[in-house]
C-alpha cells in the first residue's frame, strides 16, 4: 500500500496539464499505470487493451467511489481506467488495486483482465459500500426515489414477473441506463426546479445503437419536510411487495447496499417527503436532441448536458406503451 501512496504522492506534486504514469513493473505481460490526472488530481488505474477487444458493457459498470471508462488514446490504442471519485475512500481504493495487481500479475492478454479486473471489481464494489459512512446526496435521494417510484410502479403491474423486473434494475451497478429489458432500457430522470430540465449524464446515456427501444421516464418532484412519501417509506413498500419473494428481496437489498443504503442507515432517509407534481415518458429516436459518442470527437469524454422537455413534446408516449414493451 505504501508504494502506490508515495507513487500517487510523487504524481500529485507535479503542475503540468498531463495524465502522469507510472509502469506497474509486477504485472509481467500487459502495459498496466498508475496515474494521477494532473489538473484534477484524480487518482487512477489503466490497462492498455488489444484494438481488437471488444469491451462489454458489464465491464463499465459505476460504484460507489469508483468510475470505469474506456479511452480511445488513439486509432491503435484504447485503455480501461479505473478513477477514484471520493478522496475519503483512497485508502480502500489502494487495496482494490492492490488486489488487481496481484490477480493480473501473470495473464498474458487484455481480453482475459477484462474478465479478472470485472470479477474483482463485483467483489470489491460491496466492500466500498461499506466503507461509505455518509448519506446520499441530496440530488441522489431524489435520482434514487424516481427510480424506486418506476421500480414499484412496474412490480404493482398484473401479471408482471417481479424476477424480471428486479433483476432489471441496473441503475446499482453503474450501467448507462436504469433499468434494462433485453434490450429495451428505460432511464429515470428527476427534478425539482421550477423550470425542470432532464439531466443527461455521459454521451453513451441516450445512445441508441445497441438498444432495441430506448425510454426515458421524467418527474417533476416537490419536496416537504416530514413528509409522508419519503426514500424510506417507498423502500419499505417495496420490501412489503416482495414479503412473497425470499431471493428477491434481498436482491434488491443488496442493490440499495450498493448504492450506499444499508439497513443500518436507512432511517436516515424519512425526513424529507416528495410528491409527483408531473409525470413525462419519452421515446429517444434518432431525432430526439441528444449528443451521443458518435456526434463528437473521439478526444472529448464525460458530456453532460441539459435537455428541456418543452423541446421534447414531439416524443412523448404514454406510460402504457412502455408497460407494453416490457412486458
Amino acid at each position: 500500500m505504501s508504494r502506490i501512496k508515495e507513487i500517487w504522492n510523487s504524481q500529485a506534486a507535479s503542475f503540468k496539464n498531463e495524465v502522469i504514469r507510472h509502469r506497474v513493473e509486477d504485472i509481467k505481460y500487459l502495459k498496466c499505470c498508475i496515474g494521477t490526472v494532473s489538473v484534477s488530481k484524480a487518482k487512477i488505474f489503466t490497462l492498455e487493451i488489444d484494438p481488437q477487444v471488444k469491451v462489454h458493457p458489464n465491464y463499465l459498470k459505476r460504484f460507489i467511489g469508483v468510475e470505469v471508462q474506456v479511452l480511445q488514446i488513439n486509432e491503435h490504442q484504447k485503455e480501461l481506467v479505473l478513477i477514484l471519485l471520493e478522496e475519503e475512500l483512497a485508502d480502500v481504493f489502494v487495496m482494490f488495486i492492490e488486489d488487481i495487481i496481484q490477480s493480473l500479475a501473470d495473464v498474458k492478454n487484455s481480453e482475459d483482465a477484462l474478465l479478472i479486473i470485472s470479477n474483482r471489481i463485483n467483489y470489491w464494489r460491496k466492500l466500498f459500500g461499506k466503507f461509505t459512512n455518509g448519506l446520499l446526496s441530496s440530488q441522489q435521494q431524489r435520482g434514487l426515489y424516481g427510480e424506486l417510484y418506476f421500480l414499484k410502479l412496474l412490480l404493482e403491474l398484473d401479471g408482471i414477473n417481479k424476477d424480471k423486473i428486479i433483476n432489471a434494475w441496473q441503475a446499482p451497478d453503474g450501467a448507462n441506463q436504469d433499468f434494462y429489458f433485453n434490450g429495451i432500457a428505460v432511464e429515470v430522470k428527476t427534478s425539482i426546479a421550477n423550470t425542470p430540465s432532464i439531466k443527461i449524464a455521459n454521451e453513451f446515456q441516450l445512445d441508441i445503437d445497441e438498444l432495441k427501444i430506448l425510454f426515458i421516464s421524467f418527474y417533476k418532484l416537490n419536496e416537504y419536510p416530514n413528509g409522508e412519501n419519503t426514500l424510506f417509506n417507498i423502500i419499505t413498500e417495496i420490501r412489503n411487495i416482495l414479503n412473497l419473494f425470499v431471493n428477491l428481496k434481498r436482491e434488491f437489498n443488496l442493490k440499495l447496499e450498493i448504492l450506499g443504503i444499508s439497513l443500518e442507515t436507512e432511517s436516515e432517509y424519512d425526513k424529507i417527503g416528495y410528491s409527483i407534481s408531473r409525470e413525462l415518458y419519452y421515446k429517444v429516436t434518432d431525432n430526439f436532441p441528444r449528443i451521443t459518442s458518435e456526434i463528437i470527437n473521439q478526444a472529448i469524454s464525460k458530456v453532460s448536458y441539459e435537455i428541456s422537455p418543452i423541446a421534447c413534446v414531439d416524443f412523448e408516449v404514454d406510460i402504457n406503451e412502455i408497460t407494453k414493451e416490457i412486458i
